[in-house]
């Protein structure tokens, strides 16, 4: 039980720190007015059509990057199941070590930097399909502020016992990602105020997502989620999702 409430707990924390990347949470206005048709940048009261529609263009463009990233942590979890070992263990607790080092910035790996975007253009024509294949297109780009937090997490589900434990961590991770879009979808008069609000402690919040990492990957590293877990059993705390 103690295992599942770290791995959920940590799987979440790397979603909602994607989301507070640097380039993401300043683009969050952008993509809501893309994916709606919206100027949800300019202030003012928007109608009841127009807010519905822009929740729901939300909620599919959150299903498609959802689908991707479920599909990633199954591929990673059934790979694990694969080759299992300690060594798997090893390797991937300093990998994630690596990876919270290079959003400290101690290290810098220019492959890291690079960004492998497709280009898909709303297709107002096709509706929500349209939201719904952007997301899947945004889950395929690769941007360095969202890969180490996500790599991490696909290098957690490689160590987890099955493949659906691993498509199970990434659906966490998503809605760490999808639930403050979605509130922002919901929030949409007030979004700019709020990330204008909330863009002050970036920098803050990137240096947390890396010590965040560097721990997960000595968690990892030590096998110590047994340890961990025990001491949240003793004090009745969590509950069993299977992850």
């Amino acid at each position: 039980m103690g295992n599942t409430n770290i791995n959920i707990g940590l799987a979440f924390l790397a979603g909602l720190a994607s989301f507070l990347a640097p380039c993401v949470l300043p683009l969050v206005p952008v993509y809501l007015g893309y994916l709606s048709g919206y100027a949800v940048t300019q202030p003012g009261e928007r109608s009841g059509r127009e807010r519905v529609a822009i929740v729901l263009h939300a909620l599919f463009f959150v299903l498609g990057f959802t689908l991707i990233f479920m599909a990633l942590g199954l591929a990673a979890g059934a790979l694990g199941a694969l080759l299992r070992g300690a060594w798997l263990r090893i390797v991937g607790g300093l990998l994630v070590i690596f990876f919270g080092l290079t959003v400290l910035e101690v290290l810098k790996v220019p492959a890291l930097y690079r960004s492998a975007q497709l280009d898909w253009r709303a297709k107002r024509e096709w509706g929500f399909a349209s939201s719904l294949l952007i997301g899947m297109v945004f889950a395929a780009g690769w941007t360095p502020c969202v890969g180490p937090a996500l790599s991490s997490i696909l290098t957690l589900s490689a160590t987890r016992s099955t493949a659906s434990q691993g498509a199970g961590l990434l659906a966490v991770y998503s809605l760490g990602v999808g639930l403050p879009f979605i509130l922002a979808a919901l929030l949409v008069d007030r979004v700019g105020e709020l990330l204008t609000r909330v863009q002050r402690y970036l920098p803050l919040i990137h240096k947390a997502t890396g010590i965040l990492l560097v721990i997960m990957g000595i968690i990892i590293l030590t096998d110590s989620f047994s340890a961990i877990g025990v001491w949240l059993e003793q004090r009745g705390i969590g509950w069993d999702l299977g992850l």
